[in-house]
């Protein structure tokens, strides 16, 4: 029987991957969501612009409060590099659509969500080792193991 099941659900979402994770999670729906917004209007590699671009406004609050600890930093300096690394992840993201969806004919739903996935794991490494590197993670890692009175 679980006696603390929030308390052990909280110790797991303390470790920086999983609170990015959910970030991504929201930054995701919200990015799928908008890319069929916008492609009801526009060309769908614009449309992905726009959702990516009004996304990433969005994922860029998220990580900074909730993922890395960045108080201190130079806030210039990091948006300036978290700008660099979303220009690289928009690129990958319009490559892998558009190479999906024109050359392997995939459906672009399952094309977008395959770019997000795609992107995703770009955005991960790029925001930890170059725009948040050196900065204090928002809290410490989690235990590897539960107390098992505690389960």
């Amino acid at each position: 029987m679980i006696k603390y099941p929030m308390e052990n659900l909280n110790r797991l979402l303390k470790a920086e991957f999983a609170r990015f994770v959910v970030v991504g999670g929201i930054s995701a729906v919200l990015e799928y969501s908008l890319y069929f917004v916008f492609k009801t209007v526009v060309d769908y590699l614009i449309a992905n612009i726009l959702a990516f671009a009004l996304t990433n406004i969005v994922t860029y609050v998220l990580t900074k409060r909730y993922v890395f600890n960045t108080t201190n930093e130079n806030k210039v300096q990091t948006a300036t590099l978290f700008a660099i690394c979303l220009m690289g992840a928009l690129l990958v993201n319009q490559i892998v659509l558009w190479a999906l969806v024109e050359f392997l004919a995939v459906d672009d739903k399952i094309a977008k969500a395959i770019a997000i996935a795609v992107t995703v794991i770009w955005n991960f490494f790029t925001r930890k080792h170059f725009v948040f590197k050196n900065r204090a993670v928002a809290t410490q890692e989690a235990p590897t193991d539960f107390p098992s009175d505690k389960i």
